[in-house]
Formats: structure tokens, sequence, C-alpha cells
């Protein structure tokens, strides 16, 4: 608008200054002239028209946008922003495995009988997590087949799973020697390889409790338990402190027995036994070891050793079928 004005402004004062130049030179011819008659005639100049104002176009306004068809699909949405991702829990350490029993198996050679015994040590659930010390069974017979199809060692060793009781078991081999190990006269260097050489090798290489050693025997074995207690007393030393005689073949030298509780007594005077002698029999007199072990229980309880326990207990059940009862007892009486 402001470029418009001062072009009108321009242009009418160009026409004005034009108009008075060419007035002043027409009255200056004039007067040169004389009496020319008063001059020239003046021609007008036609004034210039006002330029007419540019005009300013405005910019057009912002064209709204074009609404889509009524007939349109709508726009889909806006996709959702993906969900932040959930951190992993953190993993769940595994689970030990519950502690197991276990079974260890060795030999080893008396120097005393001159014979090599398989070994097979059981060893509890709680034994490898603790450091605890262990009562320690030790079975002869450990491989004798008595009650099919399980040998002693195993259903012996049933027994303490099943009662969960907390104590080593050695089961010693070398049943095909025991008419030589566990009767008179070999019978007495097998107990000194079971003191001297047996002993000391279990408790060498396990935790073992010296004040709980238990010895069992069924039979000859069992009554091998017993002439392990009378050479024991005689001595004067206890190398173990329970003898568990089951179904003992007291019969079977009844003399060689009975002199050897004799050296005891003579040996013993009245000092104490500290000792426990469980002995078991069935209840069938021609088949089950039933007087043996009742006289020798008698002959016992009348000597009225101070500190000696003594049981005796009797089972409806054939010769060798004693042996389970009688050592489940026993361990649930002793080693609860």
């Amino acid at each position: 608008m402001q470029l418009g004005q001062r072009m009108r402004a321009f242009v009418g004062a160009g026409s004005w200054a034009l108009a008075l130049g060419m007035w002043s030179c027409g009255g200056g011819g004039g007067g040169g002239g004389g009496g020319g008659g008063g001059g020239g005639a003046f021609v007008p100049v036609a004034p210039v028209a006002p330029v007419a104002p540019v005009a300013t176009v405005a910019p057009p306004p912002d064209t709204p946008a074009t609404p889509p068809p009524p007939d349109a699909p709508a726009a889909p949405p806006e996709p959702a922003p993906a969900p932040a991702p959930v951190p992993e829990p953190p993993a769940t350490p595994a689970e030990s495995p519950p502690a197991a029993s276990r079974v260890v198996s060795d030999t080893i050679t008396s120097a005393k009988t001159g014979a090599t015994y398989a070994l097979e040590i059981y060893l509890p659930a709680s034994y490898d997590g603790s450091s605890a010390a262990y009562p320690v069974i030790y079975a002869m017979d450990a491989d004798g087949v008595f009650n099919p199809p399980n040998t002693r060692f195993s259903d012996l060793r049933n027994i303490l799973e099943q009662h969960r009781t907390e104590a080593i078991l050695v089961g010693i081999g070398g049943s095909a020697r025991r008419e030589q190990d566990y009767t008179m006269p070999g019978a007495v260097p097998y107990h000194d390889f079971l003191a001297l050489e047996l002993v000391p090798f279990v408790e060498s290489k396990y935790r073992a409790d010296a004040g709980q050693r238990l010895l069992t025997g069924l039979s000859l074995s069992g009554s091998m338990a017993g002439i392990a207690l009378f050479l024991e007393g005689a001595a004067g030393s206890l190398v173990f402190s329970h003898f568990l005689a089951f179904e003992a073949a007291f019969d079977f030298q009844t003399a060689e027995y009975e002199d050897l509780e004799q050296r005891m007594h003579d040996a013993l005077g009245d000092r104490p036994l500290p000792a426990t002698l469980v002995l078991t029999r069935c209840d069938k007199p021609v088949e089950c070891n039933f007087e043996p072990v009742g006289r020798m229980h008698a002959r016992l309880l009348a000597r009225g050793y101070p500190g000696l326990s003594i049981t005796e207990t009797t089972y409806s059940t054939t010769h060798t079928e004693t042996d389970i009862p009688s050592f489940a007892d026993a361990i649930a009486r002793l080693l609860p």
C-alpha cells in the first residue's frame, strides 16, 4: 500500500515540474520578440492520470483438508506400543537329592586265621553329611543265605533301613569256613581276628563309636557270639559291648562252651561284667535250639554276674527265620 502511494506522488510531481518548465520557455520567447503581440499561444499539458494503486493479493487462507467419503473404511488404529519386557525371575536353584545310604565292599586278610574275608560295610544316609561317630554292628555269616533269596547282610541292612537306625553294619563273609571259625579250637584265632584285626581296620576307616560295638550271629555264629563273651570276660577286657546270639548252637560243643564260661567266672571273681547278652530261640523243641539256649540262659542267670544284662526271647518261627525278628527287636531296644 505504501509503495502505491509513493508512486502516485512521484508521478504527480513530475507532471507539474514539466508544465512549469514549458511555461517558462514560452514566456521568454515572447519577450524576445518585442511587440510580437503578446507571445505565442500556450499549449496546455494534460495532467498525467494518477496511477491506480496496485492491489496487494493476500495469500489464500489455509485450505481445509478434504473430509473422507462417508463410505470410506475407517483408518486402522495406531498400533499399541509394545509392552515393556518382563524380567525373567531368578532361576530356582536345583534341589540337592536327598542323602542316601550306601554300601562299601572291601576285603581283609587275617594273619590270625590265614584267610581272606569279604566285607560289606553299610553306611546310613546321615553318615556322609555328619561328623558324628556311629555304633558299629559286626555281623558274622553275612554272606550266608538263610532266608532266601537274601543274604544275612541284606536282611539286616533292610531292617536298619526300615528303622532308620543310625549305625554302621559290617558284614563279615566267610560262611564257607563256619565250622572252622565258629567252633573250638578255631574260634580262638577267629576271635583274635575280630578283636585285633577287623575292629582296628574298620575304626581306622570310619567314624565308629568304640563304646558301642555289637557282635551278632545265627546258629553256629550265634554260639560264636557267646564264645566271644566268654573269652573277653576271662581276659578282663571287653572288645564288644553287646553280644547278640540268635538260635545259638550251644549243644554243638556243650562241654567246650561250659568250660569257657567256667573260666570266665573264675577269672572275674566279683568284678563286674559290663556287657549285654541277647539270647533268642524258636519254640519248636526238635527243629530249634530251644533246650540248649534255655540251659545256657539259666546257667548265666544263676551266676549272677554283676553288670551283665541278659535277655532271652522265644519266637514262633523256624530255626533260620528267628534271625529277622531277633535282630529287629534287639536293634529297636539297644539302638532306638
